[in-house]
């Protein structure tokens, strides 16, 4: 899975540059929240993905909208952990699958 190249931010943790995305829309069950938030990472220019479960619902789902932000400081923290965890995004393989709980915020 490659991720798509309008809307990917990079970051750059420890010298190496990352692609990072999230769905512009809501999937109908991220909508209506049957499923939490989710953003994909990559290392540029290598296969495998990490694919990381936020653990909380979108902000623009249809039932109770907030205003939870995923920042960059948060996705260089995500990347570090689950590279400290096993992550090799330069191994060819499935989307590595990672959880990491954001805390909702309040309005």
């Amino acid at each position: 899975m490659a991720l798509p190249k309008k809307g990917t931010r990079k970051i750059e943790v420890d010298g190496v540059v990352y692609g990072w995305y999230i769905r512009r829309k809501p999937t109908y069950c991220e909508g209506v929240f049957e499923t939490s938030m989710h953003v994909a990472i990559e290392r540029q220019g290598r296969p495998c993905t990490l694919y990381v479960n936020l653990r909380v619902s979108r902000p623009d789902n249809w039932l109770a909208p907030h205003q939870t932000a995923l920042k960059p400081a948060m996705v260089r923290a995500i990347i570090q952990e689950a590279l400290s965890n096993g992550w090799e995004p330069s191994k060819p393989g499935p989307p590595f699958q990672w959880e990491h709980a954001l805390i909702k915020d309040q309005p």
